[in-house]
């Protein structure tokens, strides 16, 4: 099919120092190139776009994982901006299920393909950016080493400033 896409490529100011966010994100990214890549090399029979839908729907499915964690993230901090955050969260999730209907229903095309680009790429970066930053920053802000932190936020404090400290204890 057209409407090559070319490779995401995980840069050094998306990541957040919560690793388990980190190594989500920048697999969703692989997953991102792996759909664009077959995108690229399908032919436009059904059984292609069924294929094609299959993988879509995986992208999607995991973003659902990777909004989970997150979410479990600002639930056990207490976070503040939460139901914003979730709000950002199922806004993407009912935009992307509306274009995996549309592959599956029409196929992939040049107009298809840009809105998928949209959502899963320029959508998803920008959210990194800005909405994954602001719970990075209140993360770092309430992750003091003199609080008595649960397990669950102690590996995230540890994830956030293990790098900064040298500390080794992951």
């Amino acid at each position: 099919m057209s409407s090559q896409i070319d490779n995401v490529e995980w840069t050094t100011d998306l990541e957040s120092g919560i690793d388990v966010l980190d190594a989500q994100h920048r697999r969703y990214f692989d997953l991102l190139n792996d759909f664009f890549q077959e995108a690229a090399e399908s032919s436009s029979t059904p059984e292609a776009i069924s294929d094609l839908a299959k993988r879509f729907d995986f992208l999607r499915q995991y973003a659902v994982e990777h909004f989970s964690t997150e979410q479990e993230i600002m639930e056990r901090a207490e976070y503040p901006d939460a139901e914003l955050h979730e709000k950002a969260h199922l806004y993407f999730l009912n935009h992307v299920g509306e274009l995996y209907e549309q592959l599956k229903t029409r196929g992939y095309s040049p107009e298809l393909a840009r809105e998928v680009n949209f959502y899963t790429i320029e959508w998803f970066i920008k959210h990194i950016r800005m909405t994954d930053m602001e719970l990075v920053k209140f993360l770092k802000e309430e992750s003091t080493e003199d609080k008595k932190l649960p397990g669950f936020l102690r590996k995230i404090h540890e994830s956030l400033f293990a790098k900064k400290t040298g500390n080794p204890s992951r």
